[in-house]
């Protein structure tokens, strides 16, 4: 797959943003609240940007940081919650945004991607929140700039809170809440003790739960959603059973996340895209 650094060094998203909020103040043109003026609505109602059915511009809001969930003997089904940032900063966007990009170009005619990040993903707030009605809600400026792409439809990629059991990898019982790309390590096991004297080993699992929304740029409509919840379990060796986490690097880390990024959105987005 060739690297998109040049697509998304032209169309990187943070200009637009630094313009449209102004800190401490709402987005202009607009109420306190993210509540859009009538003449930002009468903005969306007046566009005239000729779009091309072949065009998909694609944002993704995923950020870097990573959900823990940990679960001890001691603690039985109690879970520890916790974040790690993933390196280098904006990585699991990148392979968000490449995947995506070659699932759209292989769909079929001649489709291509506007590919969009941000690295200013706090003005966004709860991704469940970006909708209102059905309809696309963008702070400031931002909906009137990836609406310019001449696209005819956004895939916006966002965290999505999944219940664990949809992803057939992950522990039993574990009664947590998944949220974007995350980490299970269940050390319940080592407590039972086999024949050989030995305690089971951990689980250790890497997870992804996302959703990839179809949204209609003449108005701004969702016209299609998919849900991702996927995990896949790591190997766990017995000389690192202790600790598994401390035993893989950073790099591995974000590989496992990318891994399930590039196996499963791919089929998400070739069935938004299918006529």
């Amino acid at each position: 797959m060739k690297p998109l650094l040049s697509v998304l060094a032209a169309l990187v998203l943070a200009p637009v943003l630094a313009l449209a909020q102004p800190p401490g103040g709402p987005p202009r043109g607009g109420k306190p609240g993210g509540e859009a003026s009538p003449q930002a609505a009468a903005a969306v109602a007046e566009d005239k940007t000729p779009r091309d059915p072949n065009k998909y511009a694609a944002l993704s809001l995923l950020g870097d940081s990573v959900q823990l969930l940990s679960l001890t003997p001691a603690r039985g089904d109690t879970v520890q919650t916790g974040e790690w940032r993933a390196t280098p900063a904006g990585s699991l966007d990148e392979a968000v945004l490449q995947t995506l990009n070659e699932a759209v170009r292989t769909s079929g005619g001649k489709r291509e991607a506007k590919l969009y990040t941000s690295s200013t993903r706090s003005l966004f707030g709860d991704p469940a929140n970006l909708f209102v009605d059905g309809k696309l809600t963008l702070p400031g400026n931002l909906a009137a700039a990836v609406r310019q792409s001449g696209a005819q439809h956004l895939l916006l990629i966002t965290r999505s809170r999944q219940e664990p059991a949809l992803a057939a990898a992950m522990p039993a019982h574990l009664l947590a809440t998944l949220e974007g790309p995350g980490f299970v390590l269940d050390q319940r096991p080592s407590a039972q003790i086999g024949f050989d004297g030995q305690g089971g080993l951990p689980v250790f699992v890497p997870y992804v739960s996302i959703r990839v929304a179809l949204v209609d740029l003449v108005d701004l409509r969702l016209r299609r959603e998919q849900s991702i919840a996927v995990a896949a379990r790591l190997p766990v060796d017995r000389a690192n059973a202790a600790n598994p986490w401390a035993a893989t690097t950073a790099e591995q880390r974000v590989k496992a996340l990318e891994t399930l990024i590039e196996t499963e959105l791919p089929k998400a987005v070739k069935g938004l895209v299918a006529p």
